[in-house]
């Protein structure tokens, strides 16, 4: 039998790459970290979800979905339904960029509950998914956008990590409240920019542990650290690029009329394509049929236009992984292989056509999803099969979705504010394995973060929504 908490508390560290974290743990640079989760608790690497980007990568802790069935397949996306019937509405293409990321609650399914609207009275610092909170309860609702602005002048990230403190030991001294999720975003920024081995990215790691180290005593001084849960856990690793591919541009050679960020304007009207990156190491390409747009084809339709696409895109070094779907599957090709995949009553089923464009050894036809993530959590490509299915649920998904060979991103450097020196969004290793910690002792098996979502709400002694795609790190 668990203990049962009065409150918890979540600690998203975005951009945190688990190689730091784990020797910095080790060295005794996270005092505050060992002492309050690892030393009650458990420490383990976690397997994110694809494409593993900021926003996108958070679904799952707060709802305990994946983003294929939350309806937010990607930090940019494309909706070709909307783009044929709805010529000026602004909700035919998304960036969470911005002004964007206040249209999350709204983009996100109807089907989903957020963990804010399951523990009330909870309250949101920072992040774009707030759905339950109230806007008196979403800290920094109307700062996020400016102080982002005022990065972009500056390079500054520290004075949003310093204010989101602020708003931390608010709550936490408001000993009615049941939940609130805290983000730290200094972490991804400083990596894009310096990169993710430099020295301002890896301070922000020593100082989110002086956080957590005023934010226990505060907990302490206010006879609450033995009744709180508090959990952590980051959206996506980081991977150091040397190269560029544009991706935007690829299609456009193609003869393509191609709608992307921030030239969007320019195929307000008239696209017959649209690229979304975003990471950058993932990417999604729409592509407009023989009619109109609103009918989602099939790749071997557009394999009638462009017969060899798929190998073109696979002729670049920095392209990993390309994949679509093919009726009731979905399928992924590589230089070294591909494999057909098919959700089925909580199955992962399985097909390798030559080599396997994972790497794995030979692996069962059919597995569960527990399974799966059991046989692959230490490979190059943790989770794969069962994490670019998922996203094909959501008919905002591109028709092809290209992930990133590890060094290389899929944008132009020159199309960025600032070029970035490192990316995430792919499906390998270095993006898809995330810190976790939790301050009790849990399960000793691989887990998902989609997994957080059942456990803190077993741990409040809550009861768990059905239809979830994470699974209780208590049993």
């Amino acid at each position: 039998m668990h203990k049962q908490f009065g409150r918890a508390f979540f600690f998203l560290l975005d951009g945190a790459r688990v190689d730091i974290f784990e020797e910095l743990l080790h060295k005794g640079d996270l005092p505050n970290i060992a002492r309050l989760f690892v030393a009650p608790g458990t420490y383990r690497p976690a397997i994110t979800v694809f494409p593993s980007v900021t926003g996108v990568a958070y679904i799952p802790y707060l709802t305990g979905m994946f983003p294929g069935r939350a309806n937010i397949p990607g930090y940019r996306w494309f909706d070709r339904e909307r783009y044929q019937r709805r010529p000026l509405s602004v909700m035919r293409f998304r960036n969470y960029h911005g002004l964007g990321s206040y249209l999350m609650d709204r983009d996100l399914s109807k089907s989903a509950t957020t963990l804010f609207e399951l523990i009330k009275p909870s309250s949101n610092i920072f992040s774009g998914i707030s759905r339950g909170t109230g806007i008196r309860r979403n800290a920094a609702y109307f700062r996020r956008v400016p102080a982002t602005l005022k990065f972009f002048r500056t390079g500054d990230w520290d004075h949003i990590d310093a204010a989101g403190e602020q708003f931390l030991q608010r709550a936490a001294a408001r000993k009615r409240e049941k939940f609130t999720f805290h983000t730290t975003y200094s972490i991804d920024e400083y990596s894009h920019h310096h990169g993710p081995f430099s020295a301002r990215a890896r301070e922000r790691y020593h100082e989110f542990d002086k956080v957590i180290g005023r934010f226990g005593e505060t907990l302490r001084r206010t006879g609450q650290l033995e009744t709180s849960l508090l959990m952590m856990g980051a959206d996506h690793g980081h991977t150091e690029v040397k190269s560029h591919f544009d991706l935007e541009g690829f299609i456009e050679r193609l003869g393509y009329k191609t709608l992307y960020y921030p030239k969007h304007m320019k195929r307000w009207l008239g696209a017959d394509a649209a690229v979304m990156v975003a990471g950058n190491g993932v990417g999604h390409i729409y592509l407009k049929g023989p009619a109109k747009w609103a009918e989602r084809h099939d790749a071997e339709v557009h394999f009638e236009k462009h017969p060899t696409l798929v190998d073109d895109l696979l002729a670049n070094d920095a392209v990993d992984h390309v994949i679509y779907r093919a009726g009731d599957e979905v399928c992924v090709r590589a230089r070294r292989g591909a494999a057909a995949i098919k959700l089925d009553n909580g199955h992962v089923e399985y097909r390798v056509d030559g080599g396997d464009p994972f790497g794995y050894g030979a692996l069962p036809a059919r597995m569960t999803r527990a399974e799966i993530l059991e046989r692959t959590a230490d490979s190059d490509y943790p989770d794969a099969p069962l994490q670019v299915a998922q996203l094909f649920d959501s008919p905002r998904a591109g028709d092809f979705v290209v992930s990133a060979t590890p060094g290389f991103d899929l944008r132009a450097g020159e199309k960025e504010k600032r070029e970035y020196r490192s990316c995430h969004g792919s499906l390998h290793r270095e993006h898809m394995r995330v810190p976790f910690a939790v301050n009790v002792p849990v399960a000793d098996r691989p887990a998902r973060s989609v997994d957080a979502f059942p456990t803190i709400l077993d741990l409040l002694g809550k009861e768990t929504p059905a239809g979830i795609d994470g699974r209780s790190l208590l049993t």
